[in-house]
C-alpha cells in the first residue's frame, strides 16, 4: 500500500469505485477522467494528453481508443484499447455536458466564487446592465454600505446597484443555472470551450491540457472525500490489470494493454490475495 509516496497504489475495491463515483468525483470531467484511466489501464500523464479526436467523431464515442506513442511512457509503442461499454457512459456524459458549460460560460460571461451560490448555482440577471458599458454580464461583488455592489466582466467596472441600468421590460430576467458540478470557471479547463484545443481534458482555462499535479489533485481529493487511503492515480491502472490478471488474462495480453517493456516489470503491478493463495495451495493433492 502506498505510504507518504512510498510502495505500491492501493488496488481499489467494487464497492470504493461505486463510493467515489457517488459522493467524490463531483463533474462530468472528473468521473470521465477516473474512468479512463482505470477501463483503458493507462498511465495519468497518458489520459491527460489524450487527444479527444482519438476518442470521439461527431459526438459518438469510438470503438477503439488509441494512445499514440507520442504521450505513452519511452514514446516507443501506440497502443490500441477497445472501448468499454462502461466508459462509453461516462465519456458521453462528459462529451454532452461540456457543451452545456461552455454554452452557459457564454450566457453568463463566465462564472467564479463571486457569482456563485452555495448551493452552485449561476445567476445570470438580464435585468440590470452596466451603466459604463451596456453589459448584462454582472456578477455580485459583495455589500458596502448596505447596498449591493456589482462587478462588470466585460470593462471591469465596479459599481453600486443604484447606478445599475434596470431593463423593465426583460423577459425572464434572472435566470439560474445548475454548473454540473463545476465550482469556478477559472480553473476548469472546459472541452470545446476552444475549438482548437486538441486535448480530452483541456487545462485552466481551457488551454492546453490538464496539468499532471491538477490531474493528481482531482484523484487525491477524491480519496480523500471518500476516505480511502493509500490510494493515488495509479491506483486505476493496477486495480484493472489486476482484476483481468485474476480473471485469467494471460500476461502477455496484459502487456499489450499497459504498454509495459517487459513481463517483469508488468508483474510488480499485480497484486495477490489472501484467496488466490488459499485456492493455489488446495489445487495440491
Amino acid at each position: 500500500m502506498l505510504n507518504n509516496r512510498h510502495g505500491q497504489a492501493k488496488i481499489l475495491t467494487s464497492d470504493g469505485i461505486h463510493l467515489l463515483l457517488k459522493i467524490s468525483l463531483l463533474c462530468a470531467r472528473d468521473q470521465a477522467l477516473f474512468m479512463f484511466c482505470l477501463y483503458t489501464a493507462c498511465r495519468l500523464s497518458e489520459a491527460r494528453q489524450m487527444p479527444w479526436r482519438n476518442v470521439f467523431y461527431n459526438g459518438t464515442v469510438l470503438e477503439e481508443i488509441v494512445i499514440p506513442k507520442e504521450i505513452t511512457k519511452g514514446q516507443e509503442a501506440t497502443r490500441t484499447i477497445p472501448t468499454h461499454p462502461s466508459l462509453v457512459k461516462f465519456l458521453e456524459q462528459y462529451y454532452r455536458e461540456s457543451l452545456e458549460l461552455v454554452k452557459l460560460l457564454e450566457q453568463s460571461g463566465g462564472w467564479s466564487h463571486w457569482s456563485l451560490t452555495e448551493r452552485g448555482q449561476v445567476f445570470v440577471n438580464r435585468a440590470l446592465s452596466c451603466p459604463k458599458c451596456g453589459s448584462t454580464q454582472l456578477i455580485k461583488y459583495g455589500v458596502c454600505k448596505k447596498e449591493q455592489q456589482y462587478f462588470c466582466k466585460r470593462c471591469v467596472w465596479q459599481f453600486r446597484a443604484s447606478l445599475a441600468v434596470r431593463n423593465e421590460a426583460a423577459q425572464a430576467a434572472t435566470q439560474v443555472h445548475t454548473p454540473l458540478g463545476v465550482t469556478a470557471s477559472f480553473n476548469f479547463g472546459l472541452l470545446f470551450r476552444d475549438p482548437n484545443n486538441p486535448f480530452l481534458f483541456p487545462g485552466k482555462g481551457g488551454k492546453g491540457c490538464l496539468s499532471l499535479s491538477g490531474a493528481g489533485d482531482i484523484f487525491d481529493t477524491a480519496f480523500a472525500r471518500a476516505g480511502i487511503t493509500g490510494a493515488s492515480s495509479h491506483s486505476c491502472r493496477r486495480t484493472a490489470l489486476t482484476w483481468m490478471h485474476a480473471a485469467g488474462v494471460p500476461l502477455r495480453v496484459l502487456q499489450e494493454i499497459s504498454g509495459h517493456k517487459d513481463l517483469g516489470a508488468l508483474q510488480r503491478y499485480l497484486e495477490v490475495t489472501e484467496e488466490e493463495v488459499l485456492s493455489a495451495i488446495n489445487l495440491l493433492s
